[in-house]
């Protein structure tokens, strides 16, 4: 078996996965959370904790470890948002508008509670799902392009988006 690195050396795979999807990782954060200000801590902390994995060997793919990590910030960080009742975001202000009327901030948060529960759902889903999906429906790309992305045959691309929306449709409906 491959002896393992030590832990303060740095996988170069890693720093390349970094450096190359730095800026689709930076949207990737920012379209989850809906404001900038957090992203780039995110990011930071994102390439941190891939820095930090004790078996480097053992990842095959950087970026999409990388891509899951943010994910999981991401929605760590939207959770304690939505639970802290002192936290409203200037832009939810700011669509309440001159009269008062809080029926445009409620929509906003009724939006990131679905959010919230749709990441949730996507995170329980097997990761090439989760993954498909997300690249297909928010990333916008064909499933020739998800096929070659991910090493996959276009037909299993069908498949996997299949299956995830229709796992996705039942649990929402519960």
């Amino acid at each position: 078996m491959k002896k393992s690195k030590k832990t303060n050396e740095l996988d170069p795979r890693f720093h390349r996965a970094f450096k190359h999807y730095a800026p689709q990782l930076r949207r990737f954060l920012s379209s989850r959370l809906g404001n900038h200000a957090d992203v780039q801590d995110l990011a930071q902390e994102a390439y941190l904790r891939l820095t930090r994995v004790k078996r480097p060997d053992l990842i095959r793919k950087p970026e999409a470890y990388l891509f899951r990590i943010a994910s999981n910030l991401a929605n760590e960080h939207l959770l304690k948002r939505a639970h802290d009742p002192k936290f409203v975001a200037l832009e939810d202000i700011q669509k309440m508008g001159d009269d008062g009327d809080g029926a445009a901030f409620e929509d906003t948060l009724d939006r990131r509670r679905e959010i919230v529960r749709l990441e949730a759902l996507l995170d329980d889903l097997p990761p090439l799902y989760s993954a498909v999906m997300l690249l297909r429906k928010r990333d916008g790309y064909s499933h020739k392009e998800i096929a070659k992305k991910l090493n996959i045959a276009p037909s299993t691309v069908h498949t996997y988006l299949k299956r995830g929306l229709a796992q996705c449709r039942a649990r929402w409906s519960e």
